[in-house]
């Protein structure tokens, strides 16, 4: 007997569902991360010696203008990433975007990833059926159409 495929259906953002008519459709932006060492002693031993301690990084992204929590949803479940660089595993602070990791590579991965994320959050955001902007994106598309066929006769 084959195996049974699972039903494929488009994948929602579980976000979507908190849009309300007071959504406003922001453009957030998000530049380069600073990245900050963090050294941290592993045991209590009296002779610090470099193995006591493990280095890790902090990578902070700082999204402007700051973002609604709803724009923060929609970028934490960005459908996209590896398994080990998802969007879900950055933190916010209320001002800031980060994450720690222990090698470099995991620095340049996320900040690779970013860019894409942020894409998600704005197009998710913007596309609220109830925000005031896609609202008056389908007025405009409407009022367009109507120009368009009055313009042809």
């Amino acid at each position: 007997m084959p195996p049974v495929k699972p039903e494929s259906r488009p994948r929602r953002s579980r976000a979507r569902v908190e849009c309300t008519d007071d959504t406003t459709a922001i453009t957030v932006s998000v530049g380069h991360p600073r990245v900050r060492p963090h050294v941290v002693r592993v045991s209590n031993t009296a002779g610090l010696t470099r193995e006591d301690l493990i280095t890790s990084f902090i990578v902070v992204w700082q999204p402007v203008p700051t973002p609604p929590p709803l724009w923060i949803r929609f970028l934490k479940e960005a459908p996209f990433g590896t398994q080990a660089v998802r969007a879900e595993n950055l933190h916010w602070d209320g001002k800031f975007l980060s994450i720690e990791v222990l090698e470099e590579p995991a620095i340049e991965a996320y900040a690779a990833e970013m860019s894409q994320w942020v894409d998600y959050a704005n197009s998710e955001l913007s596309q609220c059926e109830r925000s005031p902007a896609a609202l008056a994106f389908k007025e405009a598309q409407s009022r367009a159409l109507e120009i368009e066929n009055r313009l042809r006769r």
